[in-house]
């Protein structure tokens, strides 16, 4: 008996088991068709190599953090993510809020500033980022 071959596809259109990220040129060609099939709050590696030309955030929260400051977010992934995020507020605000530093459970105010300091921008966020605070200019 003998092994039969496999016949290319017809198309060039995107397959799970594909290599990501995919070709420039295929990614231009399908891009509408695999945005379509993307999450709310997400985009395709292809999308932010091609047309950000940065790394994909590491996780989904991180991604969805990310889109929201760029105001990438559609108004129908914003109307998804908002009561979720209203959700995850409301929680953060209850009397027994907590929060899991991997050495253990942190509860109420001291939780709460812990979750606000690690929202906050490192101090040398605006040097890396080629932000200051103005006195470096010359007039």
């Amino acid at each position: 008996m003998t092994a039969r071959k496999k016949k290319p596809p017809k198309d060039d259109r995107l397959r799970p088991w594909d290599d990501r990220p995919i070709s420039y040129e295929r990614w231009v060609k399908h891009k509408d068709r695999i945005m379509a099939s993307t999450r709310a709050g997400s985009r395709p590696e292809e999308w932010w190599a091609y047309e950000k030309q940065m790394p994909q955030p590491c996780d989904l929260g991180d991604e969805r953090i990310t889109l929201f400051e760029m105001a990438e977010l559609t108004e129908t992934e914003l109307a998804e993510l908002m009561p979720e995020w209203r959700e995850e507020y409301e929680k953060a605000n209850e009397p027994n809020f907590g929060y899991c530093t991997g050495d253990g459970w942190l509860r109420g105010e001291a939780a709460k500033r812990t979750i606000r300091k690690l929202a906050e921008p490192p101090a040398d966020y605006g040097a890396a980022a080629g932000k200051t605070n103005g006195a470096d200019r010359i007039d």
